[in-house]
């Protein structure tokens, strides 16, 4: 006869107190604003959602990592000068684990506007952190999940961004995707109701950001 063996330990769910805090809305506290040249964003801060993420699963109890590489695409320039030029974007994935939960990864963004060490390792650090965030939302309302994707404060672009590299940066991410101009343009303006020509830096930046993740979904890195 075999002998006894102890069972083994039976997987923690998510407590019933986690998800309640998960389906309640961000108290006001919790969300920050700022200023575009659109008018005022609100948006969660990344220390904030780390420390939120920590309140709601516990702090051993979830973890992230970044999936694949973080890439970084430089953009032509025009040779016009602007106060905030758009010289490259880093593009990042992120997933997020939390024991009793599945498992949620997303695409993040950062913007390169000038050409030193500093302003590439913020944007790399913006990219990751802007994916954490993103991964986050998708475990629900106490995490962000109400917030416009397009929302991410300290990842906008400031209103005297120049435009016109991020419109080719749409174009561009959408070709290596598989799709021509013609139908990426269709896109845009079924998504964001007015032409690719007319978006301003933030709603182009918001289709960076949503492009880059099918492309990267598309590439391997999907979507748990």
């Amino acid at each position: 006869m075999a002998a006894d063996r102890p069972d083994a330990p039976r997987p923690r769910r998510l407590s019933t107190a986690a998800k309640r805090k998960l389906r309640q809305p961000l108290a006001p506290e919790h969300v920050s604003e700022r200023e575009t040249g659109d008018g005022p964003v609100r948006y969660l801060e990344g220390w904030r959602a780390i420390q939120l993420a920590n309140a709601t699963f516990g702090e051993d109890r979830w973890g992230a990592e970044v999936v694949g590489e973080v890439a970084y695409r430089p953009i032509p320039q025009t040779g016009r000068r602007s106060a905030t030029p758009v010289l490259g974007i880093y593009t990042a994935t992120v997933g997020v684990t939390v024991e009793g939960c599945g498992a949620h990864s997303d695409v993040g963004t950062g913007v390169v506007d000038e050409q030193t060490a500093d302003a590439h390792a913020t944007a790399y650090k913006a990219a990751v952190t802007d994916a954490l965030k993103r991964a986050l939302r998708h475990f629900g309302a106490g995490l962000g999940n109400e917030l416009s994707a397009s929302l991410d404060g300290d990842d906008v672009p400031g209103p005297a961004v120049e435009v016109e590299p991020l419109r080719r940066e749409v174009l561009a991410i959408a070709e290596r995707a598989g799709s021509d101009e013609a139908r990426t343009r269709e896109w845009v303006a079924e998504k964001y109701g007015c032409p690719l020509d007319e978006l301003d830096a933030r709603r182009l930046q918001d289709a960076v950001t949503r492009l880059a993740r099918g492309l990267d979904r598309r590439n391997g890195h999907a979507q748990a």
